[in-house]
Order: structure tokens, then C-alpha cells, then sequence
């Protein structure tokens, strides 16, 4: 039976039955906690993120290995996923980033792409299909479902416990509620905890939906001009200019592919295109007019779905956690969906909050402390995610300053999914899990090579002296690539610290250099972090 009885009583209802609320649940219930699952009210203005980078497959492959559910795996690597699920999706075999003036044909210098590297399965997740996916996961360990999945209607949290109303009438009992059901949370009205003016430094007007009928960009320009990269559309491109950036996911680009469709997401800065038609559609029509090369790819293009349109696209949480309750995922926080930040931070929550309630429902004990650090860190997850965002808005004023920003970024991202994957070793080795439950004062919950977070914290300063005026994008961009050729973590054969390399292939030849390096010059923690995947591109045994 997979339905729930208005007449148990439940340990945590988890509301919001997207992929980091089904996961939750899903890990919950493998772990004995009594879990019902509640659907959100419909909101189709909600829009997610559909784009993972190598960091995600490593959070994904660590809930996998923790929580002893092999299937979490394939969320990274997708080659196990479910026939409909993976061929509805798409693949992710390079992050492209091509810039573009207004009124002028993109020029093929002003253009970065990396590709990712075979080990890894990066991917473009349909997420109807995706969501389904996870909450089908959830009920196969033991999470109840309402009947008919009646969406929730309103939560009333007591000292004894919560009851949670769906709209059918019925009304169900829990000792604590997990609240990831988004915008429009009945708990966070009850709460008032919405905050009139987003905590966010990130401000943009959001225009999404999924298309058919776009033109792959290596179509609409000459892909042999652009030197050594690979076609546009085999990945995830974001076409940068001052002030924004369109976001293309397509989903019919792997093998064997039945969905025709592709993610489009226009962000830009609201202020500087404030004189946008009020209409969704009309307004993106008129940012690609102003870009040729961006507006052949959709000639023939056009929306699947009702636009997703807001003109502040941002919006948080005050309060996050309290006695018996916690605001997770998008009820907290709802940022730009650049840079595939959205599946991830979804699935560190799944990491940092399973591991509390799981201890909690086994004493019915829901302490408050705990309860806290948790929405410490989520808030750390939040702020670090907006940091980023609002340097790339920042970078989009000059290709120079992207092109120093592009690779900062990916350099995090890289060496956080190492320093992930060699935590992880270490807690498999040694049947314990502290090293991947560090309380820092930043947003890394494991390890990091030392000064990279320095450095980040440098790059950010740089970044808002050139929102202040104080430094000019030039500047910055020369300073971030001293600071890279500095640096004795970035490794020399990634040759980021050099401008003039756009294109990135993680080469057998460039493989043997990193060993060497990592066994000789490089700081010590390298050594663990390279792993045989790494050296001999094959899968990693999370997939078993």
C-alpha cells in the first residue's frame, strides 16, 4: 500500500513532491521514518532547474553510498536511470558560454566552452519526468502518498505535533513537517515568514519555458570558426550579453531521444530592461531581436508550455526552522536558475537534513539545536549561490571579465567534486561520515583544497569594486588571472589562468599530466583526490 491513512500518525510529513522533497522523503522512509508526502499546490508559475554539472554526480553518488540506496546514483550517473526517463532527458557534454553585442553578429573570439569529461554523465533532466522518477523512489521504500496526491490545503503546526489539511478535506497527523512546497506555502503565511524584500543581492526578471523547434546554434553560425569546440547543442550553452543571459537545455540531443523540446531560460537585469513589454512572450521576442546570431536559433521556434514570467524572480524566507518545522528547498529561497544550481543545492539539503530527522523520529525527540545548524548551513547554501549569481551578472558587462569569471567558477566546481569524492572515500574507508559533516562558517561541507575558499572571497571583492565603480572590468579580469597563475591549487594543465584558452578537453594526455602533477608539485590533499576514474576515464564504482 502506498497511500496514506488519515488515521496513522506519521513521523515527518515532507510537503512538495518535486525531486529534493521526494528524495528526502525517499531516503527518510529507507531509514524506518514514517513519511507521508504531500503535493504542492499547483503553482505553474514555478520553474526548475534542469542542468547538472560534475559537482551534482558527486552529491548525488554520496546520498547514494550513505544512505545505502543505489538508485540515487543514477541521478548522476544516468546511464541507469529508467528507458523513459533517460531518453526524455537530455545530455550535457559541455558548458558553453558564447557573448553577444547588441546589433552585431556573435563574435567567435568572445566564446568559452568545457568540455566535460567521459567519466561523468552530465545531463539536461526533464524534470515532469524526473520528479515522477524520485517520487515513484519514495513510495518503493515505504512513503505514503495522499490519495489521488490532493494537494495540500493548509498546515497547522502545535506543540504536539502538525496537522497537515490536503484538499480533499482530509487532515493528516505528524510529529514534524519538512515545508518544500514553495511560493505560496500556507505554512510560511501562518507563519508570516515571507520577507517583503528578498535577502538576496541577486535581482532578475525571469522568462521560462520549454520549447520546440529550436535551432541548434552550431546551425545558425559557422561551427569551424569557433576553433576546437564541439557542437553547441550536445550541452548546456548560455548566451551572455550586458545585463543577462539566455539559457538552452535541449532534451532531443542523446541517444535514441523522444522529447522534442528544450529548456529556454532568459534572465536579465530588471532595472537595466525595464522597458520590456509586459508580456512574456513579446519580451523575449524583443531581448533575442537584438542579437542576430541569438535569434536565428528560434526562427521557427516556439513555447510548449505557458510561459513561467516574473519580474523580480527572486524571493526568501525570514525564519527557516522552529518547533517542528523546517522551510527547505524553494519555500526558503527562489534564485536564478543559472550555473545548475538548483539541483544541487537540493540534493546538499537531502545530505545535511536526512541524517537529523532520521535520529529525531527514532526518539521522537525534535531538537531544536540540531534543527538549526542545519538551516545555518542552508542559508550558507543560499548566500554562496547568490554570491555567485550576482558576480555573473556583474561578469556579463565585458567578455573579459566572463572569461575570467567562467573559470573561477568552474574551478570550484571541479575541485569540489574531488574534494567530495576523496571525503567520501574516507568515510567509506573508515565507516564514518564527519568528514562530509564539517560546521564551517561558509557553504563547503567537506573539506576544500586550502585557499580556494580565500581565493573566492577575493574574486567576489573584485567583483563588487566593479559594481562600485571603484575598478574597471579590465582591471578585475587581469587581477583573477594573476590570482589563478598564483594559486598553488589550480592545476597547470586546466591552463585556466590563461585567456586565450576558450576550449577545454580533459584529454588522455592531460590526464597523465595531472597524475604527475597531483604525485609531485601539487599540495598534498591532491593525492587522495585523484582517483582511477580520473586517470582512466571509467565509471565510478558508485554506480554499483
Amino acid at each position: 500500500m502506498t497511500t496514506a491513512d488519515p488515521g496513522a500518525r506519521f513521523d515527518v510529513a515532507v510537503l512538495g513532491t518535486h525531486l529534493a522533497g521526494s528524495l528526502l522523503a525517499a531516503v527518510l522512509a529507507r531509514h524506518g521514518v514514517r513519511v507521508l508526502l504531500v503535493d504542492a499546490p499547483p503553482d505553474p508559475g514555478e520553474f526548475a532547474g534542469e542542468t547538472t554539472v560534475p559537482y551534482t554526480a558527486e552529491v548525488f553518488f554520496t546520498l547514494a553510498r550513505r544512505f545505502d540506496m543505489p538508485e540515487l546514483a543514477a541521478f548522476g550517473l544516468t546511464s541507469a536511470l529508467p528507458s523513459q526517463v533517460r531518453r526524455s532527458s537530455g545530455v550535457k557534454r559541455s558548458l558553453g558560454f558564447v557573448y553577444h553585442r547588441p546589433g552585431r553578429e556573435q563574435a567567435p573570439e568572445q566564446a568559452v566552452q568545457f568540455n566535460v569529461p567521459g567519466e561523468h554523465a552530465e545531463w539536461h533532466p526533464y524534470r515532469p519526468h524526473v520528479d515522477q522518477h524520485a517520487f515513484t523512489i519514495a513510495l518503493a521504500y515505504g512513503a505514503r502518498a495522499v490519495p489521488h496526491r490532493s494537494p495540500l490545503a493548509d498546515v497547522r503546526v502545535g506543540e504536539r505535533g502538525v496537522d497537515v489539511l490536503v484538499g480533499d478535506g482530509s487532515l493528516y497527523h505528524a510529529g514534524f513537517v519538512v515545508d518544500g512546497s514553495g511560493a505560496g506555502s500556507p505554512l510560511v503565511r501562518r507563519l508570516e515568514a515571507e520577507d517583503a524584500e528578498p535577502r538576496l543581492r541577486s535581482r532578475s526578471r525571469v522568462l521560462a519555458t520549454h520549447m520546440h523547434g529550436v535551432t541548434p546554434f552550431e546551425d545558425c553560425v559557422r561551427l569551424e570558426d569557433y576553433g576546437r569546440a564541439t557542437p553547441w547543442s550536445k550541452g548546456t550553452l548560455s548566451h551572455l550579453f550586458p545585463g543577462g543571459w539566455l539559457q538552452v537545455a535541449h532534451f532531443d540531443n542523446g541517444e535514441d531521444p523522444v522529447n522534442p523540446l528544450a529548456s529556454v531560460v532568459l534572465s536579465v537585469d530588471p532595472a537595466r530592461f525595464a522597458d520590456l513589454p509586459a508580456g512574456p512572450e513579446d519580451a523575449f521576442r524583443e531581448v533575442i531581436g537584438r542579437f542576430p546570431s541569438l535569434a536565428r536559433s528560434f526562427t521557427r521556434a516556439g513555447a510548449a508550455r505557458p510561459w513561467t514570467s516574473a519580474r523580480l524572480w527572486q524571493r526568501t524566507a525570514g525564519q527557516t526552522a522552529g518547533d517542528r518545522w523546517f522551510l527547505y528547498d524553494r519555500t526558503v529561497s527562489r534564485n536564478d536558475l543559472f550555473l545548475s544550481r538548483d539541483v544541487t543545492m537540493g540534493a546538499e539539503m537531502v545530505h545535511a537534513l536526512a541524517p537529523v530527522l532520521i535520529e529525531a523520529a527514532r526518539g521522537d525527540d525534535w531538537p531544536a539545536r540540531r534543527l538549526r545548524r542545519v538551516a545555518l548551513f542552508q542559508d550558507r547554501l543560499v548566500d554562496f549561490n547568490d554570491r555567485l549569481l550576482q558576480a555573473a551578472r556583474t561578469a556579463t558587462a565585458d567578455f573579459r571579465l566572463w572569461n575570467a569569471y567562467s573559470r573561477v567558477w568552474l574551478l570550484w566546481s571541479m575541485l569540489s567534486a574531488l574534494s567530495l569524492k576523496s571525503a567520501r572515500n574516507h568515510c567509506l574507508a573508515t565507516s564514518r561520515w564527519d568528514d562530509v559533516e564539517r560546521d564551517r562558517d561558509d557553504a563547503f561541507w567537506f573539506t576544500p583544497p586550502a585557499g580556494l575558499p580565500e581565493l573566492l572571497e577575493r574574486v567576489f571583492g573584485l567583483f563588487a569594486e566593479v559594481d562600485g565603480g571603484t575598478r574597471s572590468a579590465g582591471s578585475a579580469a587581469t587581477e583573477i588571472f594573476a590570482l589563478l597563475r598564483r594559486a598553488p591549487f589550480v592545476p597547470p594543465v586546466y591552463r585556466f589562468a590563461d585567456p586565450g584558452a576558450r576550449y577545454y578537453h580533459f584529454s588522455t594526455a592531460r590526464r597523465l599530466r595531472m597524475l604527475v602533477w597531483s604525485k609531485t608539485t601539487a599540495p598534498a590533499e591532491f593525492r587522495t583526490m585523484m582517483t582511477k576514474e580520473n586517470i582512466t576515464n571509467v565509471r565510478p564504482p558508485a554506480v554499483h
